[in-house]
């Protein structure tokens, strides 16, 4: 990584817009991952962060303007940035594998939905780890591989377009090629996600349930929500899965793992 590149981590590209862009250009969880993270990191203006395969960067505009920071950064594997994420020379091109900043370098990190899309997930987490400040948070959001349905929540995509991908993953299914290797957007079980992030971190709360309930709260009826998100349906009606973890601040300390509700 060359200076130009880590001038715009340390904050020294100025946001173009002071303006949060509208809900609908993000995700519900890169609002709900907002939220989270003002309740957990001290109220500063020089907070840093990156967004790990951020797509166009739109996420990471938003994130820098909700979170009042210049130091948070998007990185993909892809030059497809949108204009105002260019203006706000945010986002670069990297290897989410192999993250090109020092350790220790962030007060958080987030994956809306890119952990399926790499090679080997448990080096990218480990890359994470390794490049968050001891205490620092992780938000992460993945497609639930035992899912019945997916893709309802997608507010980009038409109705042939969810038809069509739910099509898509029960031939692959029926195939036995539903893995995310095979090219599928399986995603993963939340005992699989589960293990990976316990793994690797102090503290992994679970928030599947809390976040369908932020994303549909006055869009469908509680007792439909109450229904669909009981223990026992709740693993095959979420279209994913969705978790907070903290790195442990003392060396050892993401070993003693602590699951909580």
């Amino acid at each position: 990584m060359n200076d130009a590149d880590f001038n715009v981590i340390l904050g020294q590209a100025k946001m173009a817009s002071l303006e949060i862009p509208p809900h609908a250009a993000v995700h519900a969880m890169v609002r709900h991952c907002s939220e989270l993270l003002r309740q957990r990191l001290k109220a500063s203006r020089n907070r840093r962060g990156i967004v790990v395969g951020c797509g166009s960067g739109d996420e990471v505009v938003y994130l820098r303007r909700a979170l009042g920071s210049t130091r948070i950064a998007g990185l993909d594997k892809e030059r497809r940035f949108s204009a105002v994420a260019r203006n706000d020379a945010c986002v670069l091109v990297g290897d989410a594998e192999r993250l090109p900043f020092p350790d220790d370098t962030f007060d958080f990190a987030a994956a809306f939905h890119s952990l399926e899309h790499v090679g080997d997930p448990r080096r990218m987490l480990d890359a994470l780890r390794r490049v968050l400040q001891p205490g620092g948070w992780f938000y992460v959001g993945v497609p639930n591989k035992s899912r019945l349905i997916g893709y309802m929540g997608s507010f980009d995509a038409t109705p042939w377009q969810k038809l069509s991908w739910n099509i898509q993953d029960y031939t692959a299914k029926l195939r036995g090629r539903f893995r995310n290797e095979s090219g599928a957007h399986a995603g993963f079980t939340r005992e699989e996600i589960l293990e990976l992030l316990e793994a690797r971190f102090a503290q992994v709360q679970i928030l599947t349930e809390q976040f369908l309930r932020f994303k549909y709260a006055g869009r469908v009826p509680k007792l439909a929500l109450d229904i669909l998100l009981a223990p026992g349906l709740i693993d095959y009606a979420a279209p994913a899965h969705y978790a907070i973890c903290q790195k442990g601040f003392q060396p050892g300390t993401d070993t003693r793992r602590a699951r909580l509700p």
